[in-house]
């Protein structure tokens, strides 16, 4: 079983915990044994004249005292079985999160978020749940099923017993089979949360699109359904638990019947007292616990075990990128470049082939090309997002694997196309990687990113709280708080993925001038644009994934070959800013 696996390892952990609040409902459990067989010989004593007020209170004392007993003994067990349970809850969703940041891209491109949230929150829930009260009803209601039986066998009449106990295998048949079909009904309920989990996180999203082009109505519509399909599971899941508590009461009314008919024929036998009937009916109404604690422990684990097999599906995906390295610094930001083919997975055309390419420390590089030529998967790849199968790239002569994996990507500055902010405010989500950084020094990188006009606009500065994933900002002010953030960073190289492609042609010459102003780092500039890079040291063009012409700028516009018809067509439709080539 999923949840078994999932909870032994965390039962060892902390068996101290279980081992005292499984001791504690032992002492609970005997307490309340002790209940029954004292009233009963009150009753008794009371029947045949063997006890006085005084004496009557005294015991009635005894009663109160075992009461508070109990009470202190519950509390202490709820505190340790529950406090073990929290933690497992948080242990699971440190794991969960570990292993997200562990996973390549690859996986997120096949998984949902909203599936992934669902995981963590709704499934970790379930498996803590059945941690924490499916142990207490299990082990609780079966001490008690236990010690009552030995109770009504052994202490008070075993044919008595016997015959009121013969509803009881006929329920657990019918728990038996209620708890197998609850589980899967459970698992399309956590299914159905996830697909309407992801799809409220798309239309959030989204909302403005779908605004814009009247589709309110037909995603409305779209979430009714889905809502309506999770209802329905959850109905199903619902309706399959109902049926716990008829089968209880029909086993327990059972048993009280036959209790009553052939209790009565015992004490007119004289077989059993009056105070042991009493006492055997007060631990006939004690196996109610038992009773309902068996089905709901059923219904805790089952639904525990549906979650358990998500989540350990989840925690089985297989991690591409290896962290093995143990190198921390490089000693040079040199890069290079020897990708013989690269595929991404479930793919069959190559997205990168025959590339060389050699970046010295401190030169600049331009990636220019078409949409789908491989610029941005070099981008990828020099950040170990995939691995690299077939070719070599090496960071300081050292191959990028023999570096750890935090350290290798805390090299790199890296702005992507959309990149993302944080509900923060601006100014924490210039600092991210560098949270120390003063508020000068982060003005001073928002000033360099050609960000400081539209932060004198901003009534609070670096306080204003930007909304999540930036919202309140515009396409190329997100970019440039994402460059800014770069600027900031003491990394030595910087990785900028089409990063000017929505800032206008006065901030795009601001922006250039500030680049060519970090001759310190090494610049790998990836862009659509030409105007981007054309003061580039060094430029490549790549077409479907191979490199077809590298140079300076001048000197491809001179062989008259796919960049300068690049050029020629950006500059005929405006989008080379106005410029024109060099003659």
């Amino acid at each position: 079983m999923a949840l078994r696996r999932l909870l032994l390892d965390f039962l060892a952990t902390h068996r101290r915990a279980y081992l005292l609040a499984i001791m504690a409902l032992l002492a609970v459990g005997l307490l309340n044994m002790a209940l029954p067989w004292w009233a009963g010989r009150i009753i008794d004593a009371l029947n045949e004249g063997r006890i006085d007020m005084p004496g009557l209170w005294r015991s009635a004392a005894v009663l109160v005292a075992v009461a508070l007993a109990m009470y202190v003994l519950r509390y202490l067990w709820r505190m340790l079985l529950f406090g073990a349970s929290y933690r497992l809850g948080v242990a699971l969703r440190d794991r969960f999160y570990e292993k997200l940041t562990r996973l390549d891209p690859g996986f997120f491109q096949q998984r949902r978020s909203g599936d992934l949230l669902a995981r963590s929150t709704q499934d970790i829930d379930a498996v803590e749940v059945a941690a924490g009260e499916g142990v207490l009803s299990s082990v609780d209601g079966a001490l008690t099923l236990v010690l009552v039986l030995l109770m009504m066998i052994i202490v008070i009449d075993a044919p008595l017993a016997l015959i009121a106990l013969i509803p009881f295998p006929f329920m657990a048949w019918g728990f038996y089979r209620i708890a197998s079909r609850v589980q899967g009904y459970f698992g399309q309920s956590l299914a159905r949360f996830s697909d309407l989990n992801d799809r409220t996180q798309e239309a959030l999203a989204g909302l403005r699109l779908l605004r814009q082009h009247s589709l309110i109505e037909a995603e409305i519509a779209d979430f009714d359904q889905r809502a309506d399909a999770h209802a329905r599971a959850n109905y199903q899941v619902q309706r399959m638990e109902a049926r716990y508590d008829p089968v209880v009461f029909v086993a327990l009314g059972s048993a009280t019947l036959a209790t009553i008919v052939a209790g009565s024929w015992r004490y007119l036998e004289g077989a059993i007292t009056l105070g042991e009937l009493t006492s055997f009916t007060l631990y006939l109404v004690q196996l109610i616990w038992p009773m309902f604690a068996l089905g709901w422990c059923l219904n805790i684990l089952q639904r525990g075990e549906a979650a358990a097999r998500r989540l350990t599906e989840f925690f089985h995906e297989r991690e591409t990128i290896s962290d093995e390295g143990v190198l921390t610094r490089a000693p040079s930001p040199a890069i290079h470049v020897a990708i013989e083919s690269f595929t991404y997975p479930l793919s069959h055309t190559p997205a990168l082939a025959d590339l060389q390419l050699a970046i010295a420390p401190g030169r600049t590089v331009g990636i220019v090309g078409a949409t789908g030529s491989g610029k941005s998967t070099l981008i990828r790849l020099l950040l170990r997002q995939y691995p690299l199968a077939h070719g070599a790239l090496t960071l300081g002569e050292q191959p990028l694997s023999d570096y750890r994996l935090d350290a290798l990507r805390s090299m790199y500055a890296y702005v992507p196309q959309d990149p993302y902010l944080f509900a923060a405010t601006l100014g924490e989500n210039v600092a991210l990687g560098v949270p120390d950084a003063s508020d000068e020094a982060i003005r001073q990188a928002l000033t360099a990113a050609a960000f400081g006009p539209d932060l004198k606009r901003l009534p609070e500065g670096l306080e204003t709280r930007i909304g999540e994933r930036g919202v309140t900002l515009s396409g190329g002010q997100r970019q440039r708080v994402a460059l800014a953030r770069a600027l900031l960073s003491p990394a030595p190289i910087l990785l900028l993925d089409d990063t000017l492609s929505a800032v206008d042609q006065t901030t795009e010459q601001a922006l250039l001038k500030t680049l060519e102003a970090e001759r310190e780092r090494t610049c790998l500039i990836v862009s659509h644009r030409l105007s981007a890079v054309r003061h580039a040291d060094h430029i490549v063009v790549l077409e479907q994934g191979r490199a077809v012409e590298q140079g300076r700028h001048e000197a491809l516009l001179a062989r008259g070959g796919h960049y300068a018809r690049l050029w020629q067509e950006q500059q005929g439709c405006g989008d080379g800013r106005g410029e024109e080539a060099p003659t």
